[in-house]
């Protein structure tokens, strides 16, 4: 009842308040069951991705991390004892080796965590064209995930509680110049991460387990840089980088139904709104488009 009291309010559910309410109703084991997970964190640099690495590290397991810049990269994963693998997300061919890379490095992979986020103010192109929240959010992760699949056990997107405010449309989830505005871009793309997620999983019902979760609001450089006004508001209640992460870390090394959506280590609904609501075969037609879009990358995977 408590948990479904909070889940109602926003900022019960999504901030410090929901964090350590529902970790003290029944106390959760934070000895993480990772022990030889070998795991891949993109955007492990700093934020969530570095308190994931980190925290995995600590439970035993054998962590690589990426980020655009080599030197911060490797700076990074030499404080945590992980492996840097210097990668923009923006960038497909860079996207395209970095599963082979991750699993020579640490000697197969067990667990992808597409955790690599952008949030920006201006609109921007990656190299290969695409606007670059969607490159980021929607395209390799995909690419990633695609190039994965028959390798890990499990696959975690790494979304936002933003995604609420967004339907999926695929007709506009990539956006454009003349009506880009960078909070609606990385709702609209987290959206997709979400629904995308699902599709994956109805259309692998056996290994891997997919799932999506949000780490609520969480006090990063990302949210300091991105959206200083929510931060100056809602600082007191901000989650800390560990609380933010502690879901995706959890299940990591959990059996858990594919292609749900998780906070605090509990299914959620995906949709808030009742006008927000979309269908299977929206689900579909977005799978169907970014697959497309990334085809020149997928070598001799399979989808």
């Amino acid at each position: 009842m408590v948990d479904g009291l909070l889940e109602v309010s926003v900022v019960g559910s999504f901030s410090r308040l929901g964090y350590e309410t529902r970790s003290r109703m029944q106390p959760w084991d934070t000895h993480y069951r990772l022990a030889g997970n070998r795991m891949l964190i993109t955007g492990g640099t700093t934020g969530l991705g570095y308190a994931a690495a980190r925290e995995a590290v600590a439970a035993g397991a054998v962590v690589a991390i990426t980020g655009r810049d080599p030197g911060r990269t490797a700076a990074a994963a030499a404080r945590i004892g992980a492996v840097p693998l210097a990668a923009d997300a923006a960038d497909l061919d860079a996207m395209a080796g970095l599963i082979d890379r991750a699993s020579s490095e640490l000697g197969g992979l067990d667990t992808l965590v597409n955790n690599a986020g952008a949030l920006d103010a201006d609109y921007t192109l990656s190299p290969q064209g695409f606007e670059t929240t969607y490159a980021v959010h929607v395209l390799a992760p995909f690419l990633l995930t695609a190039l994965a699949r028959e390798r890990v056990q499990t696959v975690i997107a790494v979304s936002s509680g933003g995604m609420y405010s967004q339907r999926l449309d695929s007709a506009v989830v990539e956006m454009t110049a003349e009506d880009y505005d960078g909070v609606t871009a990385y709702a609209r793309a987290k959206r997709a991460q979400v629904a995308l997620t699902s599709e994956w999983a109805r259309r692998h019902p056996g290994r891997p387990t997919f799932a999506a979760m949000h780490p609520g609001w969480a006090d990063t450089p990302g949210v300091q840089r991105s959206l200083p006004t929510f931060r100056r508001v809602t600082g007191p209640i901000l989650r800390t980088p560990e609380q933010g992460c502690d879901t995706m870390l959890w299940l990591a090394g959990h059996a858990v139904p594919s292609g749900l959506f998780w906070l605090d280590r509990a299914p959620r609904s995906t949709v808030r709104l009742p006008w927000l609501r979309y269908g299977q075969d929206e689900m579909a037609t977005c799978f169907d488009m970014v697959a497309e879009q990334v085809r020149p990358w997928l070598g001799a995977a399979t989808l």
